[in-house]
């Protein structure tokens, strides 16, 4: 004898609602067509002047100059005429030491400047920059 099962299966095929991914990619077809950038070239190439960089610049000492003509060093503000022994520190720590002095943009030129007299003083190689 042969035993019926109670449940009922449905023989209906399962149907997969593809719209909400169609809806994704037609946002993502919008988002990276808006975002794309396209270049026009103007039809001419330009002489450019030639740049030289130095890829082996690894500066071992920073200091930085503040727009109240404060000079940092190692996250302490100093005055012009206290940083000599720091430098000098410095710079026996590691004789061949290069430096960068990272400048404000309202900071005052004759402190920038007095800060690399001392690294000339000093002979150690040094690079300005601005922030």
């Amino acid at each position: 004898m042969a035993r019926r099962s109670r449940t009922v299966i449905e023989d209906e095929g399962t149907e997969l609602n593809m719209t909400p991914m169609l809806d994704v990619v037609f946002i993502l077809l919008i988002f990276f067509i808006v975002t794309s950038v396209f270049v026009k070239t103007p039809g001419l190439e330009p002489i450019q002047p030639d740049a030289t960089t130095d890829a082996e610049w690894n500066p071992t000492i920073l200091v930085a100059v503040d727009s109240s003509s404060n000079i940092w060093i190692d996250k302490r503000p100093y005055q012009i005429e206290e940083i000599r022994p720091i430098l000098t520190a410095m710079r026996d720590e590691t004789p061949k030491a290069n430096a960068i002095i990272q400048a404000d943009r309202n900071a005052d030129v004759g402190t920038v400047m007095g800060v690399q007299e001392l690294f000339q003083d000093l002979g150690v190689t040094t690079r300005v920059g601005t922030e």
